[in-house]
């Protein structure tokens, strides 16, 4: 390869540098929008009960007492015991998700009719955090019932028990009741940030346009003329695409790498460092598939086809990889769009930055990559032989 052609890539860019720049700020400014969306409509994400014990017995303190701050109950929780005029004044002020009453004569309704009478107030009836809320109440009231269940058998069996070894039984009975793994998991209700994830999709969008748009414009350093002449040499055109296509993804790679980092800063994603490798591989497979199948189509196809197989690519990445149309509403129903690479991709992009977490690697995925690497070696050593 002659390393002549690089420089006639690096000197047109050189001449017309405002034309990088108007891509840079560009894309820049689309992601920049959405991060700083993001950024201001981010809220404090936990859910704020408050507690209000009107009952006032040993059977309730200890409830209480076992419920703590929400921590063993389900993540996300703050929990609060309070008088229940400040609790209804807070939750008209908004300042509260909502409150549990455990009411007056509950634990002797317990002990007669195997009732918990406990109220729930909510700021509303319909909203995601109400429902979140009403699923709390069921999974603590089923644990609560289950623990006060135990307890009353206790009370049964062994009537001699004095009073400290009812209470030590009743606190063990709530704690291993209370503390169970798993009995309350939003994430089944509460989704992602919305704003969050197109920010991610902006991203991932961005970096393929900003690849499509640099590899058009550098093609505006070949003139039909040129083009015409370098076709009766052999190999020339294709060594002259393969320049392209590197000069290309040199500025894409630093493209990328800006993005990532300011919005890293910004948002404040959840992404460790730890999962670094897992992240470059990522970005690494994203844009080997862009510059072969880019690559592919612009030394086997031109005029019309060559627009046509750009745009379908374009169609797959922007509406079909989960970037637009979140991928899950293909499961099911086009196998096809729900595996195909971009889909992983921008899967995994999402569940690293937004959770810090790994999905599994799927075998195709590796497969497409051998198969577009092998393809475009095909076609560079036919084209060399033609």
């Amino acid at each position: 390869m002659n390393y002549k052609l690089f420089n006639i890539y690096h000197s047109f860019l050189y001449k017309k540098w405002y034309l990088l720049l108007y891509l840079l700020l560009l894309f820049a400014t689309i992601v920049g929008v959405m991060m700083v969306i993001t950024y201001t409509q981010t809220k404090d994400e936990r859910f704020r009960i408050g507690l209000v014990d009107n009952d006032q017995s040993s059977e309730t303190r200890l409830i209480l007492k076992s419920i703590g701050d929400g921590k063993s109950i389900g993540n996300n929780l703050e929990l609060k015991q309070m008088p229940e005029h400040k609790a209804e004044r807070l939750l008209k002020q908004n300042k509260l998700d909502g409150y549990f009453v455990l009411d007056k004569g509950m634990t002797d309704s317990f002990y007669k009719y195997g009732t918990l009478p406990i109220s729930v107030y909510t700021y509303d009836k319909s909203s995601v955090r109400s429902v979140v809320i009403y699923q709390l109440t069921d999974s603590v009231y089923s644990r609560l019932m289950l623990s006060m269940g135990g307890i009353k058998s206790y009370k049964v069996l062994y009537p001699e028990a004095s009073r400290e070894e009812m209470l030590e039984m009743m606190t063990d009975m709530l704690f291993i009741g209370l503390n169970r793994n798993g009995a309350f998991d939003e994430q089944p209700v509460r989704l992602y940030n919305s704003y969050a994830y197109y920010t991610v999709s902006a991203i991932f969008i961005s970096i393929y346009l900003f690849y499509l748009s640099l590899f058009s414009v550098l093609k505006m350093n070949q003139e039909h003329a040129l083009l015409d002449r370098l076709s009766l040499l052999r190999f020339s055109i294709e060594k002259l695409t393969f320049a392209r296509s590197i000069v290309t993804l040199f500025y894409t790679i630093s493209f990328t790498v800006f993005m990532l980092l300011i919005s890293n800063m910004m948002m404040n994603y959840k992404f460790e460092y730890y999962n670094l490798q897992t992240l470059i591989m990522i970005m690494v497979i994203y844009l080997i598939l862009i510059s072969g199948l880019l690559f592919f189509i612009e030394c086997c196809f031109t005029g019309m086809l060559n627009i046509l197989f750009k745009a379908i690519l374009t169609i797959v990445i922007i509406l079909f990889s989960g970037a637009t149309i979140p991928s899950v509403y293909f499961k099911g129903h086009n196998d096809f769009l729900y595996e195909q690479p971009f889909s992983y991709i921008f899967n995994q992009l999402v569940e690293l930055l937004l959770n810090n977490y790994l999905i599994d690697q799927p075998g195709y995925l590796w497969l497409y990559l051998v198969l577009s690497v092998l393809t475009a070696f095909i076609i560079w050593v036919w084209r060399y032989r033609r």
